[in-house]
């Protein structure tokens, strides 16, 4: 990513799903390192913020997801999901954190340095990570 990129990454992050579109298998492409948004984790003192808070201003979804394909170096048919609304608490600032899907049957060989993931796989991982997910579950899937 050049500079710009770098600062604007700093202001969104991005969760990352494939749902079959016959089976409804829901996966995530998350960091092999550690979190599950992308392109980079959240800071160490994030929580979800309240409703009423919102970023004060916000990047475009759609520009998001270009600087996001940009810095995995990836070309696939992905699609916002605009009924998952969600903003974090980061120190100093209200983050958005933007779901898109990837459209089709098949996964896609995920870039270097990520990986997929089904939710059962999310046990263990910290609370926060496994809310997230669980969240994204709720709006695509339906079950609460």
């Amino acid at each position: 990513m050049n500079e710009q990129q770098t600062i604007e990454a700093l202001a969104w992050r991005i969760l990352l799903c494939h749902k079959h579109p016959v089976s409804a298998r829901l996966r995530f492409l998350i960091p092999s390192e550690a979190g599950v948004v992308l392109p980079q984790a959240l800071p160490k003192l994030a929580v979800i913020a309240e409703q009423e808070q919102e970023a004060p201003v916000q990047c475009h979804p759609a520009t998001a997801l270009r600087c996001l394909q940009e810095a995995l170096g990836i070309d696939w048919p992905l699609e916002p999901v605009g009924e998952f609304q969600l903003n974090m608490e980061v120190p100093g600032q209200i983050l958005p954190v933007y779901l898109v899907a990837l459209s089709g049957h098949e996964l896609r060989e995920p870039p270097p340095g990520t990986r997929w993931i089904d939710l059962p796989q999310s046990i263990g991982m910290p609370w926060l990570d496994r809310e997230l997910l669980r969240r994204v579950y709720e709006v695509l899937i339906g079950f609460g």
